[in-house]
């Protein structure tokens, strides 16, 4: 793993690790990076980008968040986000994500359009939630005092894939990453877990036909990464996003789920950079 740095931005602390070097940048923001995740090997040979994987405030050794009020917690990390890049001095770069590592992709999108060359959006899509409506990641009436640092019950959250397939390298890194993702977990304060987010919009649409207005007005290339059998962005649901925006390219692979992206990280970065040098060509 690299090295975990910090840097002062947007009246916050975030952490982060950089891997490459020059200005072909990729930056992704989530609340938890894995090893050798899809957007760090893009940042290592045989690859060229200088990858910075940025912390979600509130997790890890950015700064945490005591404040148990529910908020819109997507667009204080999409100006996290942003923030971070002008403070880097990075005028313009390439975005990918897992899941919530979208959200702060999206709303650079949607605000900032003119900072993305592409985005690789991974098991997931933006969708619209109404307003006061549903808690992300989890219930606040949950005993965190309980659950933080109890293994079995971490257990029961930790990253798992079902899906079925007899591939060993599929088989191995799910094992991998599940205990990873549980020595994660393990480490967390209680203050992170009772984050509770309550948008996943990006934008500020009233509807989902404004959202997926505001989609078709995007100017930028973006893929559609995803898993054909995940149930949180399921296949139709990309094919809607992916027909809203000018020139996007939708790509599933139909034996993987949600943490398909975690799950190949080698095959996510091979189509990451085949994607991003097509764009010299996108099809408008």
């Amino acid at each position: 793993m690299a090295e975990i740095k910090t840097i002062q931005v947007n009246g916050t602390t975030l952490a982060y690790q950089e891997f490459g070097q020059g200005d072909k940048y990729l930056l992704s923001m989530q609340n938890f990076f894995l090893t050798d995740c899809h957007a760090s090997l893009l940042g290592q040979p045989p690859y060229d980008y200088h990858v910075f994987l940025v912390y979600m405030r509130g997790y890890g050794q950015s700064e945490h968040i005591f404040d148990p009020e529910p908020k819109d917690y997507v667009s204080i990390w999409g100006q996290d986000l942003i923030a971070f890049a002008e403070k880097m001095g990075i005028e313009k770069f390439y975005y990918t994500g897992v899941s919530h590592g979208n959200w702060a992709g999206w709303y650079t999108a949607f605000h900032r359009p003119e900072m993305i060359r592409a985005f690789v959006c991974c098991d997931g899509i933006v969708q619209f939630v109404k307003r006061k409506e549903g808690v992300i990641p989890g219930p606040a009436e949950k005993d965190w005092d309980q659950i933080a640092g109890n293994e079995e019950e971490l257990k029961k959250i930790a990253w798992k894939e079902t899906w079925p397939t007899q591939n060993p390298s599929r088989l191995a890194k799910r094992k991998a990453n599940e205990k990873e993702h549980l020595e994660i977990l393990m480490g967390r304060k209680k203050e992170e877990f009772q984050l509770q987010n309550t948008s996943m919009t990006c934008c500020d649409a009233e509807s989902e036909e404004e959202l997926y207005a505001k989609l078709s007005k995007l100017s930028f290339p973006v893929m559609i990464w995803n898993g054909g059998l995940d149930p949180a962005a399921k296949a139709e649901d990309c094919l809607r996003v992916a027909q809203a925006i000018l020139g996007a390219v939708l790509h599933i692979y139909q034996s993987l789920g949600h943490g398909g992206a975690d799950e190949c990280p080698v095959v996510t970065a091979k189509d990451c950079d085949r994607f991003f040098k097509d764009c010299q060509e996108w099809p408008l």
